[in-house]
This record gives C-alpha cells, sequence and structure tokens, in this order.
C-alpha cells in the first residue's frame, strides 16, 4: 500500500475542503464532498477511456468497480457504490454514467478536484475523519485526512462552489 506523506497531503486536502451538498432539496443535504487541490504533476484521463463497466474494471485492474475504492468516516466503513460518485472539475461533473465528458482531460498543478458522494443527510458540523482506499492495477492508495466541517459548509448549494 502507498501512503502519501503528511506535508504534503495537508496541502492537497486544506483545512476546509470537507463540505455537504444538498442536491435536491436546499437545507438538506444528501451528499458529502472534499476537494483536493492537485500538488503533484498534472493529472490526465486517458482520451479514450472506456464507459462500459467492465471494460472500465479491466482497466483498473480489478473484476468489479465497486472494489476499486473503499471508504470510511469517523472510523466507520461505507458500502462503496460507484455510481453514487461524482467528480467535478472546474464547472463538469462527471459520473459513471458521463465518463466520456472526462476523457482527454486535464487538472493541473493547483487545479482543484471535488469528490461529492451520495450520503443522505450529510456530516454533522464538527471533526470527522475520512479515509479513502483506491486500489487500480494492484496498487492501492490511501488519502487519510481529520479535518472540521464547518458551520457554513454543512449545507451547500449545488453545484458547490469549490
Amino acid at each position: 500500500m502507498s501512503y502519501i506523506p503528511k506535508y504534503i497531503l495537508k496541502r492537497m486536502i486544506p483545512e476546509d475542503s470537507f463540505f455537504n451538498v444538498c442536491k435536491k432539496t436546499a437545507g438538506k443535504p444528501d451528499a458529502i464532498g472534499l476537494y483536493i487541490v492537485n500538488v503533484i504533476s498534472p493529472l490526465t484521463v486517458p482520451a479514450e477511456i472506456p464507459s462500459d463497466p467492465k471494460e472500465l474494471a479491466k482497466l483498473a485492474g480489478v473484476d468489479d468497480l465497486s472494489k476499486l475504492i473503499s471508504i470510511t468516516i469517523d472510523g466507520k466503513a461505507v458500502p462503496f457504490d460507484i455510481n453514487k460518485l461524482e467528480l467535478r472539475f472546474e464547472n463538469k461533473g462527471v459520473t459513471l454514467k458521463n465518463l466520456k465528458d472526462a476523457a482527454g482531460v486535464t487538472v493541473p498543478v493547483g487545479g482543484k478536484l471535488a469528490l461529492i458522494y451520495d450520503y443522505p443527510g450529510g456530516l454533522k458540523e464538527g471533526e470527522h475523519e475520512i479515509v479513502i482506499k483506491a486500489g487500480i492495477g494492484g496498487n492501492v492508495q490511501e488519502i487519510a485526512a481529520k479535518r472540521v466541517l464547518k458551520k457554513e459548509r454543512v449545507a451547500l448549494k449545488y453545484p458547490p462552489v469549490i
């Protein structure tokens, strides 16, 4: 398993990076999110990315996309469903359904990428620890951050401005 050094994580996941989003009803969070600042090198999505879940799993080196990522929040495992995940860069949201829209996109150094996951009720105001493990091609990367979800970020409208 690969770990990202703490000094890099601090720059990648700023103190105000946790948020809740109200996708359906204003004031009622139904998704959680965090934003990540790219601090290492430009990240480019391949120009040819399969939209078929089975082909995508094969490309990632897993037999099932649900095994690609694991999430824990405050020490409790959250069942992962890739259909509940959205990645946002600039003003574009990408899910499994519109994955082709991400083809060829480059997130520059300093660019912000938001990860949004459907999570009814969101998180309560206060300190939380989120651990995300992603296993691609047999290599597992772990990102762990303990941050405070601030009152002003408990119920952001969708799409969030990060």
